[in-house]
């Protein structure tokens, strides 16, 4: 028997087939990358004291303004931020991508948000390899303060909260799902800020907490000795693409999966991986949303 297929039967299969081909790329290319999403989430830290407890902070990280971020996206993020009534808000670093110049524009955005104890930024690997202190520099023109591999003590009812800001050294590994970059020379590249934190942690009482602002989670598995008791960090951007029962199929860091995002218990201390706002490569995120986080910290 002989089956024939109607002209528009045909054409509507064929349009079918064209949509269900094109329609993935342009949900990753179009839709997700601006589909901003509001993480809360909470930890519990035995060594904070109760003066602290309940203090809410926002994190951002990774705009990368010049590699296909929208600054409207980044306006975005500012407003859920402020929307949270956050005490204290971070900024985990990867300002810009290609040129610090972009850096300017990020900054007159970021100006915007609104804490109690205001915004500290430490750099990432693409500031560095821009003009860190150009980069720098404008954010702290616009009343950002950023940690290069220093510290800073808030004050609440007498009792100290510390931020430890280190800044990236600008050397990152890739690995494919399961597989790990070179942990030999990673820790190499990362020693001396090993040994700037530890100058750091050296003299702070073993009651006050402290927390760790550093851009790369790689970073968290070589802590030096003294309390660290949280760590937040970016970079990774959740791998921007997260396949069913596989994953992220590159991440950029020596550990495979493991920093990809959210919660990870490092080596020595607890670890919060943002997914951050913007993307590297190609401009794309699938199953892997833009992240605005809102933590609270219990005592």
């Amino acid at each position: 028997m002989t089956h024939t297929i109607s002209r528009r039967r045909f054409l509507k299969g064929l349009l079918g087939g064209a949509l269900a081909v094109s329609l993935p790329p342009l949900y990753a290319t179009q839709v997700e990358p601006e589909w901003l999403a509001v993480l809360h989430t909470s930890i519990t830290l035995p060594n904070l004291p109760p003066a602290w407890g309940g203090l809410t902070l926002v994190q951002l990280s990774d705009i990368h303004l010049g590699s296909g971020i929208e600054l409207e996206t980044v306006r975005r993020a500012v407003s859920l931020a402020n929307a949270a009534a956050p005490d204290l808000v971070v900024l985990t670093g990867d300002f810009v991508t290609g040129e610090a110049r972009h850096s300017r524009e990020v900054a007159t955005a970021l100006a915007e948000l609104r804490s109690h104890y205001g915004s500290y930024a430490v750099l990432g690997n693409h500031d560095i390899w821009t003009d860190a202190a150009v980069v720098a520099a404008n954010l702290e023109d616009a009343g950002i303060s950023v940690l290069r591999n220093q510290r800073v003590a808030l004050e609440h009812d007498g009792a100290r909260l510390w931020l430890l800001g280190i800044e990236d050294r600008g050397y990152t590994a890739m690995s494919g799902p399961g597989g790990s970059g070179d942990r030999v020379a990673f820790r190499a590249a990362w020693a001396p800020a090993r040994d700037s934190l530890a100058g750091l942690l050296d003299d702070i009482p073993p009651d006050e907490p402290r927390l760790l602002l550093v851009h790369n989670p790689d970073f968290t598995e070589m802590l030096p000795e003294g309390r660290v008791d949280l760590a937040l960090c970016g970079h990774t951007h959740g791998g921007q693409v997260q396949l069913p029962l596989v994953g992220a199929p590159f991440v950029p860091s020596c550990f495979g999966q493991k920093f990809v995002e959210g919660w990870v218990q490092g080596a020595t201390t607890q670890v919060y991986v943002n997914r951050g706002l913007g993307t590297t490569g190609p401009a794309l995120r699938f199953n892997c949303r833009p992240e605005v986080t809102v933590l609270r910290v219990e005592s």
